[in-house]
Order: structure tokens, then sequence, then C-alpha cells
């Protein structure tokens, strides 16, 4: 797992010892491979083997939001049935929550009996970009595991090494990636087609700036939601939209 290297070690180390808990929270931003590191912590588990697992795995599962974008109480007996089988090819039965930020109240609730009384096999790894999205007393019973972005130079000499690509288009697409190793993937598949939606590219800096935060932004943020707007309705010439977006996003606007 690229930039995740000290989890990676940490994961295998406790499979080791047998010492893994009954549940883990993942958290950090959206596209820095949380949900792959889940997976290849089952596949660790299963297999022996620390990567996304190219066959099905038997003992593991991925829960997803349903067609609402909810995941209900209806998946929450789901996840139950499932950890409450035996395992059949490892020690533990492993039920990975992609997107636990969209459980709903019932099902926090129902999911938090889970967590307070697990089977002795069962693991839960609740993969989330907003942890304030989940109630504290079920946080409070999830070991916490913070995914962190990676370094411009990482992802680039990951592209480099790993996707054979050129280091010119390799330093592009890590300096669009804004340390999400997900949206430089994305990025890399993009090229081979046509340039990146500048809309897409604009909510990117609107979302880095609220993260700074909103009120010290709140000049460029104006900024860049009218620019956005400005871009839907005419034909702009995109280059120069670009530039100004990066040098807006990236100096002082008042």
């Amino acid at each position: 797992m690229i930039g995740h290297e000290s989890i990676q070690k940490a994961f295998e180390k406790l499979e080791r010892e047998d010492s893994l808990g009954h549940a883990y929270l993942f958290f950090g931003d959206s596209q820095i491979g949380k949900a792959s590191f889940a997976e290849c912590v089952a596949s660790y588990i299963e297999k022996g083997i620390f990567e996304v697992s190219e066959t099905q795995l038997i003992d593991s599962t991925l829960f997803l939001p349903n067609e609402k974008g909810n995941i209900g109480i209806d998946e929450v007996r789901s996840i139950r049935r499932f950890l409450w089988q035996t395992p059949l090819s490892s020690k533990k039965r492993i039920a990975i929550i992609d997107g636990a930020e969209s459980l709903t109240n019932e099902a926090q609730g129902a999911i938090l009996k889970i967590v307070e009384e697990p089977p002795k096999h069962g693991l839960i790894i609740f993969v989330t970009h907003d942890p304030s999205a989940i109630v504290s007393p079920l946080v409070s019973r999830c070991s916490k595991v913070y995914f962190s972005r990676l370094s411009t130079q990482k992802i680039e000499n990951y592209l480099i090494d790993e996707k054979k690509i050129s280091k010119t288009v390799a330093h592009e697409v890590a300096l669009r990636s804004y340390g999400r190793i997900g949206r430089a993937l994305r990025l890399l598949n993009k090229e081979t087609k046509s340039p990146e939606n500048l809309s897409e590219e604009i909510i990117e800096r609107i979302i880095e700036l609220r993260e700074a935060g909103v009120e010290k932004n709140s000049s460029k943020l104006a900024w860049l939601l009218e620019r956005e707007s400005l871009i839907a309705r005419f034909n702009v010439n995109p280059n120069i939209q670009k530039k100004a977006v990066e040098y807006v996003a990236s100096h002082s606007y008042n």
C-alpha cells in the first residue's frame, strides 16, 4: 500500500501475534486508499498476502450504501448474519463498511450493539472520510486509524515506477492529485482520453479551502464558486481559467 507502509506493518504484526481488535475505524480524506487498505487487511488475514485480492475472499464482505445512499437497518442485519457465521478459511469473519458516514441513526444504534458484543471471530472495519457523522459511543468502541494524504513526490514516484509513465505526465498528475492516490489514478486514466473537467478542478480547490477554514478563505471560495458558474454557462478558454483558479487558490484574494 503506497504511503501507508507503517500502518501495514502494524496490522501484520497484530495478525501474527493474534492481537487484532474487533472493530476499527479507518478515517481520512477521500481517495487516499482507506477502503483498499481494509481489503488488504482482509486478504492478509485470509491468504497471508497484503494486497487487494484478485479473487473473492470467502470470509470477508464489503458493505456499501444502498441505492438511496444509506446504510440502513437491513444492511446491518446482513452484517450481523455474516459475522456470526463460522469462518471457513481463516480465523476471522471480516465486514468492511465503506462509507460508514452513510449509516442511518437506527443502523448506528443496531451496529453499536454488535460492536459491544461481537462474536469472537468477528471483525468490523468502518471506513469513512467524515467520522463526525458517526455517533460518539460507536466511535469510542473502535480502534481509530488515521490515513493521511501522500506527498506529491511519493505519488509521482509511484506513477513512474509502477504505472511506467513519463516523468512529465507523472509530475503533472501528482500535482493535480492533492495527495490523493485514488484521484491520481483516476486522473491518469483521463490523460489518455481528454483533459480533466475544469469544474471538477474547481470543486477540488473548494474542498481544499473549506478544509483549511471557511472564514479565512471566504473571498477565495466566493470567487471560485462564481467561476464555476461562469464556466457552466459560457464556453471559456480552459487553460486560462485553470491558471486563474490555481493562482487564486494559492494566493491571497480580497
